[in-house]
């Protein structure tokens, strides 16, 4: 009986997934919608009053089409109805001066479909990693919420990382990337439309026969991103669930098929069986085993596994087992073992702003190549696990960007200088009793160098962080204060080989530059200028 409990309860977060799921793909299918509307449009322009009758049928039509090779290409169309002596009387019209104008917008049309197809194919695999990412770590804390209600212990647990839903987001699990079978499922509807406009050209099809072909295309190509979404859910779901198996040292699995009219028969024979985690396949013995599955999984708890998690729950500040009541709800849960955690707050944070924060990644990895971390997962905990080299990263792709500093320098030169001058600068006194307490987030700028300056067009070159000490400890000349329009205050320190601006009253060294050797011997000789 208790077993079963738990097995509803197993399967009513899938339920909970499986909406989700659904939600989104009432936004994919709206955008497959807006694609119809769009080429439906299009090509009521083309075929209203269009609807001469060639005496061809749709099978006719359908050879004609299916021995082009470029389904772009009106020429081709052309040269194939040359070549069939009986349907010269098709090309006489089509070649006509009154319908040149439509021949030219039905290529234009033609080509339109790609283009529409390619946006199609951007929203809806957007719309599917954003998806995926939240629902992983939806299922991750779901399944440890189960198995902490089930044994009512509290017992410690790792918390779920980017690197672990991004690892499960890639797999190919059933031969080929999600989003590769949204790319071929897309390129399979641009080419069905692609037919359809030509078949509605051959047999004169009306404008609204033309719409109602294109719809028919479109709300299929809309199924299918409806099952595509399901099934990887399924497969997201039970993967991240998997994951917390492992991290809590659960070792067997047992199949949980939800039993009504519509069960495959395979999950049927599967139902109430149990498997090893570590021999789970995707398919064989573990969910998704068909497009629309539905069925799910539970842990074993065997009397060794539940010992550790009694070891794992014992607080030795209070020296008490800690417990989940049994009313606590899933939210109370997460409120208090996830939520306060810094990391997991980490991680909640990487999740939810993936979408936007891949888009950044693409932007940064375009600007910096190399410097860039390979992994997205490995950008997303540098941003939000590491922030001063979150900063210090942001600040460098602003200065290349600018073109302040040339790309040439590199992230890890970059860094190790920035490290460097905090070392050897940060925390020392000038000559005036001034001491240095941080730096401006342009004075790195100065300090490296580029070849172009924005400002005058030409090279500048870098100091060192020995000349920019030098400069503050053994100035050859120190200038008085002086205050700008908005009262930002600086002193500027002329070295042997770099003059350093610092804002005498907070500390911050402002810029650098390289000091000319002609000027330092005239501020010897008592020659120079202010």
């Amino acid at each position: 009986m208790r077993r079963k409990y738990w097995e509803q309860r197993s399967a009513w977060d899938m339920y909970q997934f499986m909406e989700d799921a659904e939600e989104t793909a009432d936004l994919i299918s709206r955008v497959y919608r807006k694609a119809s509307l769009q080429l439906e449009y299009a090509a009521r322009d083309i075929f209203e009053k269009f609807m001469t009758k060639y005496g061809l049928s749709e099978t006719e039509a359908w050879q004609i089409i299916n021995s082009i090779q470029d389904k772009n290409s009106i020429d081709q169309l052309k040269q194939e109805l040359q070549n069939r002596k009986k349907d010269s009387e098709i090309l006489k019209q089509l070649e006509a001066p009154a319908y040149r104008a439509r021949m030219e917008r039905l290529q234009n049309l033609m080509s339109q479909v790609d283009t529409v197809m390619q946006q199609v194919y951007q929203q809806e695999k957007q719309f599917d990693t954003k998806l995926l990412e939240q629902l992983g770590e939806k299922a991750y804390y779901h399944s440890i919420y189960n198995m902490q209600k089930e044994t009512g212990l509290a017992f410690s647990f790792s918390h779920v990382s980017r690197k672990q839903i991004d690892q499960a987001l890639q797999m190919k699990w059933s031969g080929k990337h999600f989003s590769d079978r949204i790319w071929q499922n897309t390129q399979q509807l641009a080419d069905s439309l692609k037919d359809e406009l030509l078949i509605s050209l051959l047999t004169g099809r009306t404008d609204r026969e033309t719409e109602e072909s294109i719809q028919a295309q479109c709300g299929g190509g809309a199924k299918q991103a409806r099952r595509l979404v399901r099934t990887e859910s399924c497969y997201m779901a039970g993967e991240l669930t998997a994951q917390s198996y492992i991290d809590c040292g659960i070792k067997n699995y047992r199949y949980v098929a939800v039993l009504d009219l519509r069960t495959s028969e395979i999950c049927r024979e599967l139902d109430g069986k149990v498997f090893s985690v570590k021999d789970r396949k995707a398919g064989v013995n573990y969910p998704p085993m068909h497009p629309y599955c539905r069925s799910t999984t539970i842990s074993v708890i065997d009397d060794k596994i539940l010992r550790n998690m009694k070891r794992s729950a014992y607080n030795p500040e209070t020296g008490r087992t800690e417990m989940v009541p049994a009313d606590m709800t899933y939210e109370q849960w997460y409120e208090k073992y996830v939520k306060g955690n810094l990391k997991a707050e980490a991680q909640e944070k990487a999740v939810k702003n993936a979408s936007s924060d891949r888009k950044q990644y693409e932007r940064y990895r375009e600007l910096l190549g190399k410097d860039m971390p390979k992994h997205f997962a490995d950008f997303q905990e540098m941003k939000y696990n590491e922030p001063e080299k979150w900063e210090l990263l942001r600040t460098y792709a602003r200065s290349v960007d600018k073109g302040t500093i040339s790309p040439l320098s590199g992230f890890e030169n970059y860094q190790k200088i920035y490290d460097e001058i905090n070392e050897k600068v940060v925390g020392i006194k000038t000559s005036e009793g001034t001491a240095v307490t941080r730096q401006s987030k342009h004075f790195m700028d100065r300090v490296i160098g580029t070849m172009k300056d924005p400002k005058t067009g030409r090279s500048r070159s870098g100091v060192t962080v020995e000349g920019i000490r030098d400069a503050l400890e053994n100035p050859a000349k120190v200038f008085p204060t002086r205050t700008d329009p908005d009262s930002r205050k600086s002193q500027k320190y002329i070295g042997r080989h770099g003059t350093v601006s610092l804002d005498p009253e907070t500390g911050i060294l402002i810029q650098c530059n390289p000091t000319d050797a002609d000027y330092v011997r005239r501020i010897a000789n008592g020659n120079a200028k202010i």
